[in-house]
């Protein structure tokens, strides 16, 4: 039996997890002094006003190395022996490093274990959708009754063969977490700039400016059109509270490209403390799907 967990910053919408294939680990986020957890004590669009709300700007903490030691061990005895456990990229939080210490330690607890059970921490390199839609196609390899390494090779093919472009609109929030540099932000906002941030190996790396939203959108939309490729695969417009320039960013492209819209998912809680409420973008399928290593 394989069990799958993964972090509630993949943004995996609640109808996809319907079907209990996933378990999610909530992460906690504080607002003015008080701790709630993402998925669990509200949802995407109630975050928002809150965030709104906020007398300063949330911080958010990570999932601890007990925190996925219970979840391990829960799995274990309801008598699942293949876990796969997927967290948001290691270069944007300490949750794969908690998820790998817990690991060891329960093997190292019980030795008999590492013959029985296997547990597969892996470093999505990602954020939001951009490793949950990763996490669904893995789930549903599950349910079609696929072995671990098959479900592991999905995983890996999501992981591999989609990128994230996104933009800012509001960059104080990139700026307090450090995404951004001050320096840059404060440029940024007397100049009116508008950054687009690719996701490369892990980390946002901004890649081009332009000034303002309209041309911000354009830009976005014509990266697209640039870089998309018609196999069959759909892409994904991603947005926090930011809905009129996600369908805008979805005309524009869609009035260039025949490639299909799988729909426009909501940026929950955690990414959102980091990038701001205007942040939004895309996720397309890559080229081609990256050979498979032979180790």
């Amino acid at each position: 039996m394989i069990k799958i967990i993964t972090d509630s910053a993949a943004d995996i919408p609640a109808k996809e997890l319907a079907e209990g294939q996933i378990e999610i680990m909530s992460i906690p986020i504080t607002v003015d002094g008080v701790t709630y957890r993402e998925g669990r004590d509200f949802t995407s669009e109630e975050y928002y006003q809150m965030l709104a709300a906020a007398k300063s700007i949330p911080v958010h903490a990570q999932v601890t190395m007990l925190e996925y030691s219970e979840a391990f061990r829960k799995a274990i005895k309801e008598g699942y022996n293949n876990i796969i456990c997927v967290t948001i990229t290691s270069k944007g939080s300490g949750m794969y490093d908690a998820a790998c210490l817990a690991k060891k330690v329960i093997l190292e607890e019980q030795p008999v274990l590492a013959e029985e059970v296997t547990i597969d921490v892996i470093d999505s390199k990602g954020y939001t959708y951009v490793y949950g839609l990763a996490v669904v196609a893995a789930a549903r390899a599950v349910k079609e009754g696929k072995s671990r390494d098959q479900v592991l090779e999905v995983l890996r093919q999501h992981l591999d063969g989609y990128q994230a472009i996104v933009g800012l609109t509001n960059l104080s929030y990139a700026k307090h977490s450090g995404r951004i540099t001050t320096v840059a932000a404060f440029v940024g906002e007397v100049m009116g700039f508008r950054p687009i941030l690719r996701l490369v190996d892990g980390e946002l790396k901004t890649e081009a400016k332009v000034r303002g939203d309209g041309k911000l959108i354009e830009a976005l939309a014509q990266k697209f059109l640039e870089e998309s490729v018609s196999d069959g695969r759909p892409y994904y417009i991603i947005c926090a509270d930011c809905m009129d320039n996600a369908q805008e960013l979805k005309k524009l492209i869609s009035k260039g490209s025949r490639i299909k819209c799988a729909g426009i998912y909501r940026i929950g809680g955690a990414v959102t403390t980091n990038a701001g409420p205007t942040v939004f973008g895309f996720i397309m399928p890559k080229a081609i799907f990256p050979a498979k290593n032979e180790a």
